[in-house]
């Protein structure tokens, strides 16, 4: 901090010997005293919050750093300014986050990320413990199932609401009642054995976790269970396929198989028409064939579970109709994200695809929509549920989509892939243009190649070669842009040139150009803007212009200012030495004359055309003096073009001291209203300079152009005699004659 303070004072020192303005104290002052975001640890504040569910929980963070820090709040990725739920207060000093209501599913972590552009930004790490009930328990499942008992299992619940579960409350009921029955509130672990039960009623159970805070939610079974020592039920039936004569079922097994082997399932079928169940099949796996069905025939299924205990209560499924079951012809793009494949030239192109669809599909492959056919370098292959197509050592050419056609006559569907092959870019795009030649340098461009390779353009490399010369030579390899100035050029000699792009997989074909000389090429520029003439004295006037709008291919090395008065025929050079600026001031004109002026520039090739002529403007100065002493000047000026629709009440004239900045009205006992007036309390030997402006009923008009310096001293001498009007003859020669004045 001392060191920085010092630094601070050294600067403030040498901008005020040196006269700089106070917006550069103030630029100075704030560049030496930015300050990496942070926080104020000067402030009390915690990382650390614990509260009671339903309460608000303000998070206060105090914050420093110059300039202000930019504020993020997040929990996990999520920007936390997006959920109307939450509140944040950001001020330059702090940031508030309010969490209204809170729950257990609010305690966690929250981070807030602080940056100002100083520095690396930082994370803030938040904790919230809310104060709650447990969440609900996890997977509860039923085992070990026998005649009027089994056992329940779970999983803790994941948010304990900020304190440990002191015990689980294990409930059941029938499943025609409504009403839930405590069978115990003191269980201590994750499982607990439920006895007493009778074999032929159904049961639910629920398992909820509880703590100090109180009971959480409750976590219930999905299905109704009887504590027998038949099996459980089977999940998940359904129809896997049909024929005209059978169908085929597939399903899961039972939750518990009531303490002894399942031997086999039971599959019976009842059609529509028939009002008893007959024997379908039967099967020792979770799927089964029932054949012998009548064609077109709309049958249901039930599927039971035997141990040597017995049947398991049914599933049920249909009614199904007998027929061939179509399934629409498929496959699975899962192995090639958003359908698309890169690989790199001179590899193989492989597409393997899993297919399904009943009957089964006619397989055929096209590319762009092509036909496309096996030979030596494209082979097919297909077995029974898959089909793939192999391109052997793949070109350029070889890129573009792959399509499978799954046809089963009776739906024809298509699945396409996008190949890209990853190599070298094409050819850089021509010709090669000459956007400037000198005779030591030419500026070239091109443009980029259609195809980039698959990969992006990392450079160009440009080469030369003189065209008496067959060897190429390396200018520069890591040009990263599509122009590119050659340096080093002889002058009067023929060149060649050639450009190849670059990505990470090679380097691409030479993009040749036609050939050049290096020799000047410069045209003159265009004429420059038209003129404007300012700051009008009695003897000079300041002019300025544009550049013109085309510099012939060089440099504009400057300008030529011509004048003329309103009754001359000729113009007139101004300027001995070429102008560099677009600016010029021109002096010794004869007051009470109109001056226009025109401009032309100068670039190695020549001279441009002239401008067009500015207007016309009179020399005079708008503020002269009539008579000046040791400490008074009187001073007096013409009345405005216009005085604006109002008559015009008053004068403010105002003064300036050579090589000062600032103006200071003339002070006066009663206002001015005439065009003239004495400037008094002035210190001789000094020099002055002056401006009016006219005011009326609607305000003050501008000031006047600024006279030339006065400088204050009494007459030394007598005045010398009047000079002798003289009438001269002026001669202008014509085409026509001579004209005499």
């Amino acid at each position: 901090m001392l060191k920085k303070q010092t630094s601070i004072n050294v600067v403030m020192r040498y901008c005020y010997h040196t006269k700089l303005h106070s917006v550069n104290y103030l630029f100075v002052f704030n560049f030496l005293t930015t300050e990496e975001a942070d926080l104020d640890l000067d402030v009390p504040m915690t990382t650390q919050y614990v509260a009671r569910a339903g309460r608000t929980v303000e998070v206060f963070i105090p914050l420093k750093g110059r300039p202000a820090p930019n504020v993020t709040w997040r929990r996990g990725d999520r920007n936390m300014a997006s959920d109307n739920r939450f509140t944040i207060n950001n001020t330059e000093r702090s940031t508030t986050l309010i969490i209204p209501n809170v729950t257990r599913d609010d305690c966690g972590k929250y981070y807030l990320e602080i940056e100002n552009g100083v520095g690396e930004p930082k994370i803030i790490t938040v904790s919230l413990k809310v104060q709650d009930s447990p969440s609900a328990c996890q997977k509860l499942i039923i085992k070990n199932v026998t005649r009027g008992k089994l056992t329940l299992s779970w999983e803790a619940p994941v948010i304990d609401g900020g304190s440990p579960v002191t015990n689980y409350i294990v409930e059941k009921k029938a499943s025609t009642m409504k009403a839930y029955q405590v069978i115990t509130a003191e269980c201590l672990n994750t499982s607990y054995k439920v006895s007493g039960l009778e074999e032929d009623i159904a049961y639910f159970f629920r398992v909820s976790a509880e703590n100090e805070f109180g009971t959480g939610d409750c976590c219930e079974t999905t299905e109704p269970v009887r504590a027998t020592e038949t099996p459980g039920a089977v999940k998940d039936l359904v129809m896997v396929d049909s024929s005209k004569n059978s169908v085929t079922l597939q399903w899961t097994k039972p939750d518990h198989d009531g303490g002894s082997h399942i031997t086999e399932y039971i599959i019976e079928k009842r059609s529509q028409d028939e009002v008893n169940w007959t024997l379908g099949a039967t099967c020792k796996r979770c799927t089964c064939e029932v054949a012998g069905l009548r064609e077109n025939a709309m049958v249901d299924f039930r599927v039971f579970a035997k141990n040597e205990k017995g049947r398991s209560d049914f599933s049920q499924i249909g009614p199904i109709t007998v027929m061939d079951f179509i399934i629409p012809p498929e496959a699975s793009l899962t192995d090639y994200p958003n359908g698309e494949l890169a690989v790199r030239i001179g590899q193989n192109i492989h597409i393997e695809l899993p297919f399904k669809g009943k009957p089964r599909p006619a397989i055929s492959w096209m590319k762009d929509n092509l036909p496309l056919k096996e030979s030596e370098k494209i082979r097919f292959r297909t077995t029974d549920n898959k089909t793939s197509v192999t391109v052997r050592g793949a070109k350029k050419e070889h890129a573009g989509q792959y399509t499978l056609v799954l046809d089963n006559r009776t739906i024809k569907n298509y699945f396409d892939i996008n190949v890209t092959t990853l190599g070298p870019p094409s050819i850089p795009v021509g010709p090669i243009r000459f956007d400037e030649i000198k005779a030591q340098s030419i500026i070239i461009s091109w443009d980029e190649p259609k195809d980039n390779g698959g990969g992006e353009i990392t450079c160009y490399s440009v080469e030369k070669r003189e065209t008496s010369h067959a060897n190429w030579k390396l200018v520069c390899s890591s040009v990263v842009r599509t122009t590119f100035k050659i340096p080093n050029l002889v002058k009067g000699t023929e060149y060649q040139f050639r450009i190849r792009a670059e990505n990470k997989y090679g380097v691409s074909e030479p993009l040749n150009s036609s050939d050049i000389i290096a020799q000047h090429q410069y045209k003159p520029p265009g004429a420059p803007g038209k003129p404007v003439a300012y700051n009008i004295t009695s003897d000079g006037m300041t002019i300025k212009w544009d550049a013109p709008a085309f510099d012939g291919g060089s440099p504009i090395l400057g300008y030529h200012v011509e004048k003329k008065d309103r009754n001359s025929l000729l113009w007139e050079k101004v300027n001995s030495t070429i102008i560099s600026n677009r600016e010029y001031r021109i002096i010794s004109l004869l007051e009470g004359l109109e001056y226009s002026f025109r401009v032309y520039a100068e670039n190695n090739a020549g001279l441009s055309p002239v401008s067009g002529q500015s207007k016309h403007a009179l020399a005079i100065s708008p503020v002269d003096a009539t008579h000046i002493t040791g400490d008074s000047i009187t001073l007096c000026w013409t009345r405005p073009r216009s005085d604006g629709g109002n008559e015009i009440k008053y004068y403010i004239l105002e003064r300036r001291e050579k090589k000062s900045l600032r103006w200071v009205r003339v002070s006066s006992k009663r206002p001015i209203t005439e065009l003239r007036h004495r400037v008094t309390n002035l210190t001789e030997g000094n020099e002055y300079e002056f401006r009016v402006m006219a005011e009326n009923g609607a305000g003050v008009g501008p000031a006047s152009s600024t006279s030339r310096l006065f400088r204050c001293r009494e007459p030394t001498s007598a005045p010398s005699a009047p000079t002798v009007i003289k009438v001269s003859l002026l001669l202008v020669s014509t085409h026509r004659g001579v004209l005499f004045f």
